[in-house]
């Protein structure tokens, strides 16, 4: 995962550089950033089912494999029908990585340690983002008369991973029920899942946000990122310690009081990032480390520490969803979450680009926030609902024992 992850942060930073398309046109930037999500999406769900049916580890090789191909063919060409359809494909290869691994996490630990393995789970993820991140605005400056050397970098890389997890990967013991229809599959999931989806969704819909953000500063004029990269890295970091902080948190005091404190934290950064991130994104390179924080003010340690909150939506959402799927269909109820990751990234990356053609920097956030906070009380709504259901079914039943 966390590979598959470095390979999405470079293309997070060079795509916009990479793509031959005006920097007026934002939407179609992220029309094109959104093909990887939406394929991804598409095809979360029959991977899922074929995780349950046929196993975790030929899913996880297959697709990491895949990956490394498609990196060499975008770097071979800047061709947008080419770099369009093999980005799309990396999302096919993406869905196959991710509910691989998150139901082999599943199937390795139990309710009192599920959170904080779904927060080891995030750190990874966050963890590839981050590298991903530097290493492409890195390469930017090394490879900047041919960018597509980068993306060939990255595929000898995951290359050489999808060989060396092929000896290494073992396939962990699971229960598989035979062959059902994916209607079978889902038609099993609980009503508890279902009332947390709104939130996830939510959650993805700003991730996607967030990864509009380098084309946000490419077009303020902002191309050289280097001397934000380090603090974009500390961040990830500080969100990646968080989930397994909170997710060890989630397994003490409960998924859904966790998922408040998150939800809580991501609210007030959506509502602060608008303040903080053209300074952040202006800070000369070479600027020392006093003078760029100087440069930003002190709403900068307000905005990490509610980053840093906002870190235990992830892991009590994902320990959630694994507490509840049955055993049987841990794959396709991973496959889910896939779908929604990924149908969120893209609906939030389609929809920062036309709130910055409409509004700009503020619009982009401000929506964010209120889309965030609309789907996180309806979620709270379902699940409050869901527990006044079975409490009267529990005194229903209680009432029926007594009468007999």
């Amino acid at each position: 995962m966390f590979l598959t992850r470095i390979g999405f942060g470079v293309i997070l930073i060079l795509f916009p550089l990479y793509l031959p398309i005006p920097k007026t046109q934002s939407a179609l930037a992220a029309a094109v950033t959104a093909i990887y999500p939406l394929v991804e999406g598409v095809s979360a769900l029959p991977v899922g089912a074929y995780v349950d049916l046929r196993g975790r580890r030929k899913v996880f090789v297959a697709g990491l494999g895949l990956i490394a191909i498609l990196s060499l063919l975008i770097g071979l060409s800047n061709n947008l029908l080419l770099v369009g359809g093999a980005h799309g494909l990396e999302g096919l290869a993406a869905a196959m990585v991710t509910v691989a691994s998150l139901t082999m996490i599943t199937d390795m630990t139990v309710v009192t340690n599920r959170g904080v393995g779904m927060g080891g789970f995030d750190l990874a993820n966050l963890g590839g983002y981050g590298v991903g991140i530097v290493l492409g605005v890195a390469f930017s400056s090394v490879f900047a008369d041919d960018l597509g050397a980068s993306f060939l970098v990255v595929s000898a890389i995951l290359g050489v991973s999808a060989v060396v997890v092929f000896f290494i990967l073992r396939e962990p013991a699971h229960i598989s029920q035979g062959r059902r229809s994916l209607k079978q599959m889902y038609s099993s999931l609980t009503s508890d899942v279902a009332a947390i989806l709104p939130v996830w969704f939510s959650l993805t819909v700003v991730l996607g946000f967030y990864i509009f953000l380098p084309r946000l500063a490419a077009r303020m004029g902002k191309t050289d990122l280097s001397q934000s990269a380090p603090v974009i890295l500390l961040g990830l970091v500080l969100l990646g310690a968080g989930a397994i902080l909170f997710g060890r948190l989630s397994d003490k005091i409960g998924r859904t009081n966790t998922m408040v404190i998150g939800a809580l934290g991501e609210i007030g950064f959506l509502i602060v990032l608008p303040e903080v991130f053209g300074p952040l994104v202006s800070i000369p390179p070479g600027t020392p480390w006093i003078d760029s924080y100087n440069m930003v003010g002190p709403l900068i340690i307000v905005a990490g520490f509610l980053f840093f909150l906002g870190s235990a939506l992830v892991p009590s959402i994902l320990a959630y969803i694994g507490d509840r799927a049955a055993k049987e269909f841990r794959g396709s109820a991973m496959g889910l979450y896939s779908l929604m990751l990924s149908a969120g990234i893209a609906v939030g990356l389609v929809l920062a680009g036309i709130a910055d053609d409409l509004g700009g920097v503020q619009a982009v956030f401000y929506s964010a926030a209120i889309i965030f906070s609309g789907l996180s009380l309806t979620s709270g709504y379902l699940l409050y609902r869901n527990k006044q259901f079975e409490n009267s079914a529990t005194v229903l039943k209680k009432s029926s024992s007594n009468v007999g």
